[in-house]
């Protein structure tokens, strides 16, 4: 699993983070399902592979919603950031295993009553609960949607009305509006704001420095920021680094170390430019410290460090 899986999953781990995002895709924006609701639902399997190993079949998210203590559904979030051919058929067998877990549970309580089902393994009135599984796609390539997507389907009509589909439930961030992106009220608003093709770079600076929501799970929003961008400056960020950070805090942090990252590379090039030059050490020390507004300390800082 890469460090982008890992951030992300973090993230969405979190049971509020997690109900949101259900709450903003599902049910499009109304708060439905409560965090409280929620409880992990550990479907994680293996299956036999031709050399007698095993391959483990492992979900990133995975919750059960509890109503009222009574299963409701289970729901599955995957995180897709690169063009995966084969995420229809993984995501299938992740339902498989979280429905074969619940077949499991029957047959377990089944025996234990001494009312066991034998053959049928199930009694008619024991019915599964549906699993749900939404992929969040983070990246810009075409994904298929489905398994026929992938699948060489012979011409014969005959034959092609009996092959089964399995389709996912993907969600394309990229693809988001404003007004999608706006429905998420936890830490991942700031996740669905970058990526949400209603933005440039600029305006989402700018909408997040508007954006005055504390930020729950800080550490884990800049490290999933920093993956799914590939600016590591947002882990850099050392005052808005805390729990309860507001995001136009993050905001203003980053703004900052842009300035400060433009400052510094200002004062390498005027050393470097001065060193092909012969121009003395003094001489050079002296025109940082007037030019950037420097103490002794700090000028001799970036003379050392760039004085190669």
């Amino acid at each position: 699993m890469g460090q982008t899986d890992l951030s992300s999953n973090s993230l969405i781990s979190h049971p509020d983070v997690f109900a949101d995002i259900i709450n903003a895709i599902i049910y499009g924006g109304e708060q439905v399902l409560d965090e409280s609701s929620l409880k992990p639902y550990y479907s994680n399997n293996s299956a036999a592979k031709g050399d007698s190993r095993l391959k483990g079949l492992y979900r990133d998210n995975c919750m059960e919603d509890m109503r009222n203590g009574v299963r409701y559904v289970i729901w599955g979030i995957e995180s897709q950031y690169v063009s995966d051919c084969t995420t229809p058929f993984k995501v299938m067998g992740y339902d498989y295993t979280a429905y074969d877990r619940q077949i499991e549970e029957y047959t377990y309580k089944n025996k234990k009553s001494g009312n066991e089902a034998y053959v049928k393994v199930l009694h008619p009135h024991q019915k599964l609960k549906p699993v749900i599984t939404i992929v969040l796609y983070y990246g810009t390539e075409d994904i298929p949607a489905s398994i026929q997507d992938m699948l060489d389907i012979p011409k014969d009509k005959a034959v092609r009305k009996y092959i089964q589909n399995y389709s996912l439930n993907l969600i394309r961030l990229r693809d988001f509006t404003n007004e999608q992106a706006e429905k998420f009220k936890s830490d991942f608003v700031c996740i669905a704001k970058f990526l949400s093709k209603s933005y440039n770079k600029a305006e989402q600076i700018k909408a997040l420095q508007e954006d005055k929501q504390k930020l729950i799970h800080t550490r884990d929003t800049l490290y999933t920021l920093a993956s799914i961008t590939n600016d590591k400056r947002y882990l850099n960020v050392k005052e808005a680094n805390k729990e309860e950070s507001a995001v136009c805090e993050v905001a203003e942090a980053l703004v900052q170390m842009g300035i400060e990252q433009g400052i510094e590379q200002g004062i390498k090039s005027i050393i470097e430019t001065c060193k092909e030059c012969n121009i003395e050490k003094s001489i050079i020390l002296s025109k940082i410290s007037e030019k950037f507004n420097l103490d002794a300390q700090k000028a001799q800082y970036y003379m050392d460090k760039y004085w190669q």
